[in-house]
């Protein structure tokens, strides 16, 4: 049974990829439609003379657009033309550039014009054509109600701008449109007009017109039905209407709202953070510290650890190890594959006293065979635990620093509580002042508010996290000293490394060149300065390839191949943390519309 329907599945997957690979690529069109002009004439027999004009910007080629005009049995068209550019497009089966098809199908009528359109070009399209039997006259009144925008488009429509206008002036005319909630209707009887104008109008949406007036405007109208309809058409639109109101009403709530509770939020960010009290020490910045040529009383990782204020990265386990080395615990020793020439190091175990620091000894225990590990199988390791043993090594070097005195717990709780707050705050603020903006078409005033508000928010939040410093005063006292010895790293070269100091010292320092990533500038600038065979003398260099400032050195090779083994599992790798009314009246038309090919 189960090979059968493996089999079966087999079988329609192999016939899915044949119809796939055997139908034609349908290239998409990119455009939009801008503009969009209808005029609807109402002509006394009771047809409707239209004339349709569509402003398209392209993003792409494409052969031509289509538009498609949907109507009842009672409607047919005549007396059709097509300009394209303002030039007239002849009807021809041909498919050549400037001409147009029409087919009909049961009741849909599709347009076809084909026009050769390249990339960035603006093309107007205009439709001209009378629909017969579109108004009919009842016994009390006429009516027209008829999808002027049709609701089939494959594009949304930006500006719309829909007109009908009567033979002349119209004693107690009456219209509604359906359409999108902030369109705008102005009926005009005196002139005999009904506008509509609406933005940003959805391709399945449309605009709608349902109109009342007078049976003598198309008093030779053949399209006659014996009964009253007026007050039953007045009862449903006045429902239509009334349910519009309310949707306007409640949006208009919504709308408030949000607004309001962005403003409650931005406001609280903002005088949260400006009012926001000084806690703890600061250090001072690095322009104004002088170089300090003495090792800091604190180890590598806990000189990171201070000039960061964040969790150790890979560079700083690369610092601790190589401290190690020079503390002649481990040793380190390169080593070159057998089928590549590739460096590669061995770090071997000397001081058995380590291994009480678990990720020492899961590299020693697990990534290597209880008595070394090199580079190359640490890369090829892939599992969580190095990753979270990785993470548990960091937060506790993290937290040794705090315990001797340097980093104050109490205003790291007081700076991470408020950062929950104003974060929060912002991100609050920021949604719902973009539902307001995107949702309920918030005015120009309300965007401007909005986007202050936001900037001025993160600038409070900035100033309130500014004055909330870690450090204790023990704290600041010893981040100068770091800064100031990182400082002269970093600008090694303008001085003597030998008035520095020896070799032996040089040994103490390159750790922390390597935790501050300073170490290729060292290492480049120690062969400037020192011998080979002065830097080859020293129990703690390994040859010429330790010191290469490329990533054959140890400082690159570990790192990138500890990175590679921690990476998975672990978090701490990078060491960083009027108008229209809704609904439909049933006009004639829905479903029309158009696109592109």
């Amino acid at each position: 049974m189960r090979k059968k329907y493996l089999g079966l599945v087999g079988l329609l997957s192999l016939l899915g990829l044949m119809i796939v690979f055997t139908q034609k690529v349908k290239a998409d069109v990119n455009y939009d439609i801008n503009n969009v002009a209808v005029t609807a004439k109402v002509n006394r027999d009771g047809s409707v003379t239209m004339h349709r004009e569509f402003n398209y910007s392209f993003d792409s080629d494409a052969h031509g657009v289509f538009y498609r005009q949907n109507l009842t049995k009672k409607q047919k068209i005549t007396n059709i033309q097509v300009k394209v550019n303002n030039h007239p497009v002849k009807l021809s089966q041909s498919g050549k550039n400037n001409t147009y098809q029409l087919t009909k199908n049961k009741n849909s009528y599709k347009f076809k014009v084909f026009h050769n359109i390249a990339e960035a070009d603006a093309v107007k399209v205009e439709y001209s054509y009378k629909i017969l039997h579109l108004i009919t006259n009842y016994q009390d009144t006429a009516e027209l109600n008829f999808k002027i925008i049709g609701n089939g488009w494959d594009a949304d429509l930006d500006h719309v701008r829909a007109t009908v206008i009567f033979p002349g002036s119209v004693k107690g005319l009456k219209a509604w449109a359906h359409g999108p909630l902030d369109g705008y209707t102005q009926v005009l009887p005196r002139q005999g007009k009904i506008i509509m104008t609406a933005d940003d109008v959805a391709g399945d949406s449309g605009v709608e017109v349902h109109a009342l007036f007078p049976t003598s405007v198309t008093a030779i109208n053949t399209n006659v039905v014996k009964e009253n309809r007026k007050k039953a058409i007045e009862k449903q639109e006045a429902q239509l209407a009334n349910e519009a109101n309310r949707k306007r009403r409640n949006r208009s709530y919504v709308n408030w709202t949000v607004v309001a509770i962005s403003l409650v939020s931005g406001l609280f960010v903002v005088i949260k953070g400006l009012f926001n009290k000084k806690a703890g020490f600061k250090p001072k910045k690095t322009k104004e510290l002088s170089h300090n040529y003495d090792i800091p009383d604190v180890n590598p990782v806990g000189a990171q650890i201070l000039d960061n204020v964040a969790l150790p990265n890979t560079k700083a386990f690369t610092a601790y190890l190589m401290q190690l080395a020079g503390q002649h615990k481990v040793k380190i020793e390169e080593y070159h594959t057998k089928h590549l020439k590739k460096t590669h190091y061995q770090i071997s175990l000397v001081d058995k006293s380590i291994l009480a620091d678990e990720l020492i000894y899961f590299l020693f225990k697990q990534v290597g065979d209880g008595n070394s590990f090199t580079t190359n199988s640490l890369k090829k390791y892939a599992s969580k635990k190095l990753g979270q043993k990785f993470d548990e090594w960091c937060n506790k070097q993290y937290d040794a620093v705090t315990a001797a005195g340097y980093l104050d717990d109490k205003i790291e709780r007081q700076r991470s509580h408020y950062r929950k707050l104003t974060i929060t705050g912002i991100v609050l603020s920021t949604i719902t002042w973009v539902i307001a903006v995107f949702c309920f078409n918030a005015n120009t005033y309300i965007v401007l508010i909005g986007i202050g508000l936001i900037l001025l928010e993160f600038i409070a939040f900035f100033i309130g996290n500014h004055r909330l410093s870690l450090y204790t005063q023990k704290g600041a006292i010893e981040t100068n000293k770091v800064r100031g010895f990182e400082k002269m790293l970093d600008d090694i070269g303008r001085f003597k490394m030998k008035d520095v100091g020896d070799l032996i010292l040089w040994e103490d320092i390159m750790p922390y060149a390597v935790a501050f990533g300073l170490s290729k500038k060292v290492l480049k600038q120690l062969k400037l300065e020192f011998s080979q065979e002065e830097l080859s003398s020293t129990g703690f260099i390994v040859g010429s390839a330790f010191y290469s400032p490329g990533n054959d050195g140890f400082a690159n090779n570990f790192e990138s191949s500890f990175s590679s083994g921690v990476s998975y599992g672990s978090s701490s790798v990078s060491g960083t943390s009027g108008g229209f009314s809704g609904g439909s009246s049933g006009g004639i038309g829905g479903g029309s519309g158009g696109g592109a090919f």
